[in-house]
């Protein structure tokens, strides 16, 4: 209740009250997945919460690991390149939504993007070493197995099936980006508003600002 003086008309100025932000604090988590190393700072209020949202984020990318990872025999990409050419495989949802953005970009990129390259990564060695000269033949015959035309999406059992033996999937070009955007969305539903995310430094996702210094 602002009081003066009834001798007085003019009330006396308006007294300054000094406000103490709240304290900002930073958390900082990490983890080695998909080849390479995943960390985020995140910025807020309360420390542990933050703290809490952000090892959510982290086990996301771990379990993201265990669908996507073509060297994990139990993932869900290696069941793919081991069964895919002899019928049908049926892969959960989330999985079978990220192969349908890559076979769209595939057709948006005139094939430019393609995560059947695997053949010709193996081909030139790059799969596990660190390279080596193939002959043309050797070259042509991984190029028969590659395309997103020898691999068939079925919408309506989430299926997956390979026109021929030996087409792989490798989804090192998509999957760190999914991951980010998924342990992002996770931050985002905690109650996260500030927080920087990378999966290798090659993938960045910054969800809303930098705290006021």
């Amino acid at each position: 209740m602002e009081c003066w003086s009834a001798e007085s008309d003019t009330p006396p100025p308006p007294l300054h009250h000094s406000i103490t932000p709240p304290l900002q604090h930073s958390v900082r988590l990490a983890c080695s997945a998909m080849a390479t190393r995943f960390e985020m700072v995140l910025h807020g209020e309360d420390a542990m919460a933050l703290r809490a949202a952000g090892e959510e984020a982290i086990a996301e990318i771990e379990r993201l690991e265990e669908r996507l990872s073509l060297y994990r025999p139990s993932s869900e990409i290696a069941g793919l390149n081991a069964r895919a050419a002899r019928g049908p495989v049926r892969v959960t949802p989330p999985v079978f939504a990220l192969l349908q953005r890559a076979q769209q970009l595939h057709k948006e990129t005139g094939g430019a993007f393609d995560i059947t390259i695997g053949p010709l990564v193996r081909c030139w060695g790059f799969m596990g070493s660190s390279g080596r000269m193939p002959t043309a033949q050797e070259i042509a015959e991984a190029r028969a197995l590659v395309g997103m035309d020898l691999v068939h999406l079925e919408p309506q059992g989430f299926s997956v099936q390979f026109a021929r033996e030996g087409v792989m999937l490798d989804l090192g070009a998509i999957g760190k980006g999914y991951a980010i955007e998924c342990a992002a969305e996770l931050l985002r539903e905690a109650g996260v508003t500030s927080a920087l995310l990378h999966g290798g430094t090659s993938t960045v996702y910054a969800l809303g600002h930098a705290p006021e210094v």
